[in-house]
């Protein structure tokens, strides 16, 4: 969130708690305090390229404005316990009470490669709903992969990375002139989806 947004936040939570006082009566972070770290962080953002101490300070302010609102909104959660007409009566807004499962996420594009031996990039757009990624970089023509329920069986000779994220960087692990095909699969709670298209690719020196 850009800090102008994040000081508008912290103002606008300020003015509610006050306002609502009746309803959250001891706010983790009194809102005079919010208000006052708001526009510690609005001064030091209008300060931040004037040298070294500033930035410092920008940053120290970013830090302490973020712990607070998090607090605040701790409190507010233990406060309402889940109903959404005291969150309302504030003048927050509540989001959904019910929790959405975790659905399988759908299977990546094919990656896009380049680099080295020294260095070979591995990238994939973002899936929605993807917590990590499953990396399969085959090194054997005859290697072949599949998905089998929580986990990927493998034949052949490759590389996994089973915990990755959207770019991965292989440094000194693929020998100069190899040529390897590289597939990848998006994962969360609900499961691994299936593996993108294989993409061919010889690892230069």
């Amino acid at each position: 969130m850009p800090v102008t947004q994040i000081t508008a936040l912290a103002h606008n939570i300020s003015v509610k708690l006050t306002v609502a006082s009746a309803i959250f009566a001891s706010p983790a972070i009194p809102p005079e305090i919010l208000d006052g770290a708001a526009r510690r962080l609005e001064l030091a953002y209008a300060n931040r390229m004037n040298g070294a101490a500033a930035k410092t300070e920008f940053e120290n302010a970013e830090t302490a404005l973020d712990e607070m609102l998090h607090a605040e909104a701790a409190y507010v959660n233990d406060v309402a316990k889940g109903d959404a007409a005291i969150i309302e009566m504030a003048g927050f807004t509540a989001t959904s009470n019910i929790r959405k499962p975790a659905v399988i996420p759908v299977a990546p594009n094919a990656p896009a490669i380049t680099g080295n031996a020294a260095a070979l990039h591995l990238q994939i757009p973002a899936v929605p709903g993807a917590d990590s990624y499953c990396w399969v970089i085959f090194t054997d023509d005859s290697t072949r992969a599949a998905v089998a329920e929580t986990h990927v069986e493998l034949s052949g000779a490759g590389i996994v990375i089973p915990d990755g994220i959207s770019r991965e960087t292989l440094r000194s692990v693929v020998t100069p002139g190899a040529k390897i095909n590289v597939q990848v699969l998006a994962q969360n709670t609900a499961g691994k989806s299936g593996f993108s298209p294989a993409v061919s690719f010889t690892v230069g020196s």
